[in-house]
């Protein structure tokens, strides 16, 4: 008997189903993308059992013709492409021809469709792929889909369903990322019968994602909207204080396909680079416009995937048009509210009674000379290392109130609004861009030190002794003492504390570990560094330093976060402040 034999429909249409069908969701997002390609302008989508009970899925669309419905229930049969040739420049959600057959052979199957000049419709009945009956019948012009016990004659893939809950939680998502690449479609999902979700279709893309993040989290959004010479970006990003610990609010589309693309995410990420903390993503909805023809959306069975022909390039523009639209954006978060999800996010409590205003007595010494003393070292440049943005903050000038527990700074915009400031993060970030300054014009203002001594572990010491160059071209110099150690000479101008031994230690670990290459090496110390020289928290300031800070805080490029991503600043709106204290105009 031969060993090779071809497969029987049934059997074939399974594990085409397989590939296509992994679970209710999946069902659904077919459904719903067929109904676009048909042009609808109303889906509704209703789910019970988590979709393995039953799918239902109708629309306005443009019907099958009464000839073609047999035919849409055949594998490879498609009226979204006539060649190979079109597979290069596909412009439509569906094209394989698998969902309607791959679906219908797993489930309990009726499609009901009639076309607008079409007097009566055609019902068609499939069970397990096989066709029970197909006639006339009288409906609204459309498509209509009824899917009943998916997986029913596949055991073994309905051994593998998650909870109802799970199913229904996949679902949603998916009907959220087709209606946010389609706000002109109105989407209405009902779950066992309760309304989940409806989009009013008025073309509003803003509208659509306040359906989807609320609408508190919407006004922590900032719109996206760049040309580049191969993509056009638009849609919505986030300020640095709607961020997650996951990437579950961040949508990716590309010529309104929903999308994953670890590219895309990627170079979202890195275009935040020091306004968020490690390993904290922030909400986006990112549709990325492209040529057709750069793009390959045929490289996975549920065509979630897609591969650009010029990755580095398009990489590039996405990332130099984020990090344009952040460096123009106010990315001061607002607080709206204080019962909100919103603010749970980013607990404040501020207690007026306890305000700590001006002190008039000088404190130790002042750390916020706005021209530090020194003498430049090595004409060392970085400019291909750190590049400087030259831009117009849009960081308001602030007038400072107070202190409050010595740790945060009061202040008032000229438009009303109060600013609560946290003083070791605003200088940190204030520090980290005078340092970066220096080194990418190539004069490290320096002073030196009482001389330190520093005794290190083996490994350590080797790390230092390769690196005694790379130190002193960030104002840190260091000489060979023998016997694993080192001595202290120099320290950036701004500094005004000398380096512990955890200190080293710590910048040491950056040196040895690190395997981004030089540049990431470089940003994690400018960080560390920053961070140590910055003023802590329970220092009292006099209100020449507040202002000098202020002031200093408003010329930097990243104002609104300290360079590990932490916030710096929050805002009470004038109105915000009367809602909450009920004080309506």
């Amino acid at each position: 008997m031969a060993k090779i034999q071809v497969l029987d429909e049934l059997t074939a249409n399974q594990i085409a189903a397989g590939e296509v069908v992994e679970r209710p969701a999946a069902v659904v997002k077919e459904l719903v993308e067929n109904a676009i390609d048909a042009g609808a302008s109303t889906i509704v989508i209703q789910v019970a059992g988590g979709g393995l009970e039953s799918i239902r899925v109708s629309d306005d669309g443009s019907g099958i013709a009464p000839e073609d419905v047999p035919l849409a229930l055949q594998r490879h049969a498609t009226s979204k492409i006539r060649s190979a040739a079109d597979l290069a420049v596909i412009t439509s959600l569906g094209f394989r021809g698998e969902a309607l057959p791959s679906i219908a052979a797993v489930s309990r199957f009726q499609l009901t469709t009639r076309q607008p000049q079409e007097m009566v419709g055609t019902e068609i009945v499939v069970h397990g792929g096989q066709v029970i009956s197909m006639s006339e019948t009288g409906c609204p012009s459309g498509t209509e889909i009824r899917v009943e016990g998916l997986f029913f004659n596949t055991p073994a893939r309905l051994k593998f369903a998650k909870s109802e809950a799970t199913e229904n939680a996949k679902i949603t998502d998916t009907v959220h990322r087709l209606a946010l690449a389609w706000p002109e479609i109105s989407f209405a999902l009902t779950i066992n019968e309760k309304k989940q979700f409806a989009t009013v279709g008025n073309g509003k893309l803003e509208d659509a994602a306040a359906q989807v993040l609320g609408r508190q989290n919407m006004r922590q959004m900032i719109r996206l909207d760049w040309h580049g010479s191969l993509v056009k970006i638009s849609g919505f990003t986030a300020k640095p204080a709607l961020v997650r610990a996951n990437r579950n609010l961040q949508y990716f589309f590309v010529n309104r396909r929903p999308v994953r693309s670890p590219l895309l995410s990627d170079a979202i990420q890195t275009a935040y680079h020091t306004l968020l903390p490690r390993n904290r993503f922030p909400a986006a909805i990112f549709l990325l416009s492209i040529d057709p023809q750069e793009v390959d959306v045929n490289v996975h069975p549920a065509k979630r995937e897609v591969r650009f022909s010029r990755e580095r390039e398009i990489y590039r523009q996405i990332l130099a048009g984020v990090k344009d639209i952040l460096r123009h954006s106010d990315l001061v978060f607002e607080l709206g509210e204080f019962r909100t999800s919103a603010i749970r996010e980013t607990p404040v409590n501020v207690n007026l009674y306890e305000m700590k205003y001006v002190q008039e007595t000088k404190p130790d010494n002042s750390l916020f000379s706005l021209q530090p003393a020194g003498a430049p070292v090595n004409n060392f440049k970085t400019e291909t290392l750190l590049q400087q943005d030259k831009v117009v903050s849009r960081f308001p000038r602030l007038k400072p109130i107070g202190q409050y527990l010595a740790t945060y700074l009061l202040a008032q915009s000229e438009a009303g609004e109060l600013y609560v400031l946290d003083q070791h993060a605003a200088h940190e970030r204030v520090l980290y861009e005078q340092l970066k300054k220096e080194l990418s014009v190539g004069s490290v203002t320096v002073q030196e030190v009482i001389p330190q001594t520093f005794e290190l572990d083996p490994l350590a010491a080797a790390a230092m002794q390769n690196s005694l160059d790379f130190f002193a071209n960030l104002g840190l110099t260091f000489e060979t003492f023998g016997n694993n150690t080192f001595i202290l000479r120099t320290v950036p101008a701004f500094s005004h504390y000398c380096l512990n031994q955890d200190d080293l230690t710590e910048i040491l670990a950056v040196v040895r570990e690190e395997t981004g290459g030089t540049t990431v090496v470089f940003e994690k110390i400018l960080r560390t560094l920053a961070c140590k020289a910055a003023i802590k928290a329970n220092r009292s300031m006099e209100r020449r330093e507040m202002e000098a800070l202020l002031e200093q805080l408003a010329e930097t490029e990243g104002p609104f976060t300290c360079p590990h991503g932490r916030p710096a600043v929050l805002v009470f709106s004038e109105q915000a402040l009367a809602r909450n204290f009920r004080r309506h105009s």
